[in-house]
C-alpha cells in the first residue's frame, strides 16, 4: 500500500513538471500543446487508477500505451514536443505490473507498452535528444523487468522454504507417531495375544473373544498408523494420491468386524478417478466413516458405501444402522465437516430413521480438474 501511495505521489509530481514545461512553451508559441495538455493528465489519471485498483492492470496498460502512441503520432511544431516525465513514471511501472501477472495476454500487452514507451523519442527531430530519451526509457524498462524477475525469485525461495518447513514437520510427526503411538499399540496387541494364551479362558468364551477383538483392533490401528506414516513421509508434489484400490482396501478391512459391508462405485468413477488432492480427502472421509461404523455400528446390519459423480461434484454416501449414534459433536464428524468445508463442498451426517445413520459428502471437482 505504501508503495502505491509513493507511486501516486511521483506521478503527480511528474505531471506538474510536464504541465509546467509544456505550458511555458505554449505561452511562448514554441509548441502546439492542446492535445498534450489533455493526454498527459489522462495518462497520469490512468496511473493513479492503477495505484487504487491494481486488478485493472491489463485495461490501464492498454489505455496508457494507446494514449502515449496517439501523443507521439500527433501534430508537432518545429519538431519539438516536450512532456515525457509522466510517461517515464507510468509506463515502466505498468510494464512491470503486466509482466508480474498471469495469462497469455501479458506478453502482447507488454510488447505494446514497450513500443509506446520507446516511441516517445520520436517526438523530437533532434537525433541526440531522441537517443537520450530512448536510452533513458530503455534503462527504466529494463529496471522494471529486473524488478519483476527479482520478486519472482524471492517468491520462489519463500515457497521453497515453506515447503521444506512443512516437509520437516511431517517427518517429525511421522517419527512421533512411529515411536509413541506405534510402540504403545504394539504393546497392547502383544498383551492381548499373550492374555489369550495365559488367561486360561476356554476358546470362544466371552473373555477370549474380547481379547481377540482387542488384538484385531490393535492390528488394524497399526495398519492405519503405518499408512499415515507413509503418507507423511511422502512428498505431496511427487505423490499420485490414493487410488480406488486403497478405498477398496479400507472397505475390506471393515468387513472383518462388519461382514455385510458393500462398496458401490459407479462406472464413471472407475473409469476416471478423482484428482490426487481430492483423493486424499476422499480417503480420509472413508477412513473416518469406517471408524464410526466400527465403533458405533451394528455389526449384523448392512453397511453401504457409495461413490459416484453427481454433475460437477464427487459424492460419497455411507449408510448403516447405529447401535449408538456418534452425534454431530464428535471430533471425527467435526473433522469430516471441516475437510469438506475447506473444499467448498457440502456435508451432512445424521439419523435417517429406523436406526439408520447417513453420512453424505459432496466435493466439487471443477477446481481440481483445471
Amino acid at each position: 500500500m505504501l508503495l502505491r501511495i509513493a507511486f501516486a505521489a511521483v506521478v503527480l509530481a511528474a505531471l506538474v513538471v510536464d504541465l509546467w514545461v509544456v505550458g511555458d512553451l505554449w505561452v511562448l508559441g514554441q509548441v502546439e500543446a492542446r492535445s498534450t495538455l489533455l493526454i498527459l493528465p489522462a495518462i497520469a489519471g490512468i496511473g493513479l487508477a492503477w495505484a487504487r485498483w491494481p486488478s485493472l492492470t491489463i485495461v490501464v496498460a492498454v489505455a496508457a500505451s494507446l494514449l502515449s502512441i496517439i501523443e507521439t503520432a500527433g501534430p508537432s511544431h518545429d519538431g519539438l514536443r516536450i512532456g515525457v516525465f509522466t510517461e517515464f513514471v507510468v509506463l515502466p511501472v505498468l510494464l512491470a505490473a503486466v509482466l508480474a501477472g498471469r495469462g497469455a495476454l501479458r506478453w502482447p500487452i507488454a510488447a505494446l507498452v514497450f513500443v509506446a514507451a520507446e516511441s516517445i523519442g520520436f517526438r523530437t527531430d533532434e537525433t541526440s535528444f531522441r537517443a537520450i530519451i530512448a536510452i533513458s526509457m530503455l534503462v527504466l524498462l529494463g529496471a522494471a523487468a529486473a524488478a519483476v524477475v527479482y520478486i519472482r525469485l524471492r517468491d520462489s525461495e519463500r515457497l521453497t522454504s515453506i515447503e521444506n518447513a512443512r516437509y520437516n514437520e511431517r517427518l517429525d510427526l511421522a517419527r512421533e507417531l512411529h515411536d509413541v503411538v506405534g510402540h504403545h499399540v504394539t504393546g497392547i496387541v502383544v498383551l492381548a495375544q499373550a492374555s489369550r494364551f495365559t488367561s486360561g479362558a476356554p476358546r470362544d468364551s466371552s473373555a477370549d473373544r474380547a481379547f481377540a477383538e482387542i488384538e484385531t483392533a490393535g492390528l488394524e490401528t497399526l495398519t492405519s498408523v503405518r499408512r499415515l506414516i507413509g503418507l507423511l513421509r511422502t512428498d505431496p508434489s511427487m505423490s499420485s494420491g490414493p487410488r480406488l484400490t486403497d478405498i477398496e482396501k479400507l472397505i475390506e478391512d471393515l468387513r472383518g468386524s462388519h461382514p455385510s459391508t458393500d462398496l458401490i462405485v459407479d462406472d464413471d468413477v472407475r473409469a476416471r478417478w478423482v484428482p490426487p488432492d481430492l483423493a486424499n480427502t476422499v480417503q480420509r472421509l472413508v477412513q473416518e466413516a469406517a471408524t464410526n461404523v466400527r465403533r458405533h455400528g451394528d455389526p449384523t446390519a448392512l453397511v453401504r458405501f457409495t461413490l459416484r459423480y453427481a454433475g460437477n461434484a464427487f459424492e460419497l454416501t455411507v449408510e448403516n444402522r447405529m447401535l449408538r449414534p456418534p452425534g454431530d459433536t464428535g471430533f471425527g464428524v467435526v473433522g469430516m465437516r471441516e475437510r469438506v468445508d475447506a473444499l467448498r463442498g457440502r456435508f451432512e451426517a445424521g439419523p435417517k430413521g429406523n436406526g439408520q445413520w447417513v453420512v453424505r459428502a459432496e466435493l466439487p471437482i471443477m477446481e481440481f480438474a483445471r
